[in-house]
């Protein structure tokens, strides 16, 4: 896995088009001042002055008591603040980026003393009896509910018949099961954290890469491997890495990343591009979604699911058994109230309601020649 651009640009997005509109309304404010202007010059003949006064009428029974020139000022108003608004959300980008920056430099520093560091270490894979097996997957809950029971590293690697006589993978990423700051043998841990919400490479992306490897060569002469579809399922950290990974050019050049599902993730920042359907769940008073101080993008092809009213923040929240419960509940409401999530799952009809193939885990961990001290 290579370093990923984390800049989001949703917000800069979003001030261009407040900018665009701004200007479009201080042109039209301009042009409708100065047409009230040449229809109230001298010399107008009697005709004109009285289909100005139909004017004035009707821009007093449209636009209220202060009529069309109130119009007008309004609409300059209106660009006014939209300009003071575009302003503000490119600060706030550059501020998300400068935060980003130096969370990166801190980690740098942090490494030179042993701290939120990978150096001198290589990854490696042991495959191991799968936990349990695998039921047909009927929705995004069950997608979410693979992330369940990956302790010590694991990673799970489902393969399902595609309909096409070829095979689909779902790969679920655990979030974080080791809190020092120090590197351990177990990489999905702070170290991996702060180095992927940066950007950076990991070892435990590149442990994902190698467990979906495996699979692919368990499978034998059934996988086409570069061609089969892919999704990337993943909860907290698992979901970044997800992200980082189906934002990476490198990964995809090999695995067709067709879909990605996180909760609790915060994932705004990458770069994932508009050909993988990305589903994005979030608790409103969850406060790790938010960490990356970025709002999803706002597309087509990806939809978010902010659930919840916000504030007070409940850390209890991000447990992985209460997005399960959200997500089973998202797909039980009546159709077309969750918008959206029905043109989800039709788009990931590849991998829901297919028989099981091959159930893989693997374990993922770190290994050094010289191991730090």
């Amino acid at each position: 896995m290579t370093r990923v651009r984390v800049r989001s640009d949703a917000l800069s997005a979003a001030s261009g088009r407040l900018g665009e509109g701004a200007d479009d309304l201080r042109r039209a404010g301009a042009a409708l001042g100065a047409a009230l202007a040449r229809c109230r010059s001298p010399g107008l003949d009697p005709g004109a002055l009285v289909a100005w006064w139909r004017v004035e009428t009707d821009g007093l029974r449209l636009a209220g008591p202060a009529g069309l020139w109130g119009l007008a000022l309004g609409l300059d108003a209106l660009a006014t603040r939209l300009s003071v608004a575009a302003r503000a959300y490119a600060q706030v980008e550059d501020a998300v980026a400068a935060t980003m920056a130096g969370v990166r430099a801190g980690a740098d520093l942090g490494a030179r003393g042993g701290y939120l560091g990978e150096g001198g270490a290589a990854v490696s894979v042991r495959p191991v009896p799968a936990a349990a097996g695998v039921a047909p997957l009927a929705g995004p809950a069950d997608l979410v509910a693979l992330g369940d029971g990956l302790h010590g590293g694991r990673v799970r690697v489902v393969e399902v018949d595609d309909g096409a006589g070829g095979s689909a993978w779902v790969v679920a990423v655990p979030g974080t099961q080791e809190w020092s700051p120090r590197a351990g043998v177990n990489p999905f841990d702070l170290t991996s954290d702060v180095g992927a919400v940066t950007g950076d490479a990991t070892l435990a992306a590149a442990g994902v890469t190698a467990a979906l490897e495996v699979a692919w060569a368990a499978a034998g002469g059934r996988a086409r491997h570069r061609d089969d579809p892919v999704l990337l399922v993943g909860h907290s950290q698992g979901g970044i890495l997800a992200a980082a990974l189906a934002a990476d050019p490198g990964f995809r050049v090999g695995h067709r990343v067709t879909h990605l599902v996180t909760t609790g993730s915060p994932v705004g920042a990458f770069a994932v591009p508009a050909s993988v359907r990305v589903l994005s769940v979030e608790h409103a008073d969850d406060p790790v979604p938010t960490l990356d101080l970025s709002p999803n993008p706002a597309r087509a092809s990806w939809l978010t699911l902010r659930v919840g009213a916000g504030p007070p923040v409940d850390v209890g929240r991000h447990a992985l058994a209460g997005y399960v419960t959200t997500v089973r509940a998202a797909e039980g409401a009546p159709r077309g109230t969750v918008s959206g999530l029905g043109a989800w799952e039709a788009s990931a009809g590849t991998f829901l309601h297919r028989p099981v193939r091959s159930v893989h885990e693997v374990v993922v961990e770190r290994g050094w020649q010289n191991p730090p001290t």
